[in-house]
Order: structure tokens, then C-alpha cells, then sequence
């Protein structure tokens, strides 16, 4: 829908804001020698546990080096098990 309610640009500034936040929180605890896993589990644990969100709208592409540029990486076919490696992110 085109027009939302007051209620609806709320809900959707709040949980913009928390994609926002736990994207921060990423980019401040990878480490080499995590897997790409570990860092999709960092976005979902803190909009599930800081966020209060039940779930998310979209599924995590948590690629690394070679695998950041492959579009909707990461589903259930090709999970993200890749290791981080110094400078992949």
C-alpha cells in the first residue's frame, strides 16, 4: 500500500532502526575465524533478544569475500558456512 496509517510509519521506523542497530552490531564483533553463520546469528540475536521482533522480514546474507557479491547467498541450498578471513569484510 501506498498510504499507511500513523501507526504503520511508527512500526516501520522502529524495526528500520533495529535492521540498523544490529547491522552495527556486525560490523563491530566479526572476527577471522568466525563463519559466515556466526555473523547471521549476531543480526537475528539482537533483533530477537535487544529488538523484541518475533521475526524477521528478510533472510540474512551474511557472505564474505568471494560471497558478498553472489545475490540472495546464503538460503538453505548454499548455506553460509565460509570462514572470515582477514580483510573479507
Amino acid at each position: 500500500r501506498v498510504i499507511k496509517s500513523p501507526e504503520e510509519i511508527d512500526v516501520l521506523r522502529y524495526v528500520c532502526k533495529i535492521s540498523s542497530d544490529a547491522h552495527k552490531v556486525i560490523m563491530r564483533n566479526v572476527r577471522p575465524g568466525m563463519s559466515e553463520f556466526q555473523a547471521e546469528s549476531l543480526f537475528k540475536h539482537y533483533c530477537y533478544a535487544v529488538g523484541g521482533c518475533r521475526h524477521v522480514s528478510y533472510t540474512c546474507i551474511c557472505g564474505s569475500g568471494h560471497n558478498s557479491s553472489i545475490l540472495h547467498y546464503g538460503h538453505a541450498g548454499a548455506p553460509n558456512n565460509r570462514v572470515l578471513k582477514d580483510g573479507d569484510m
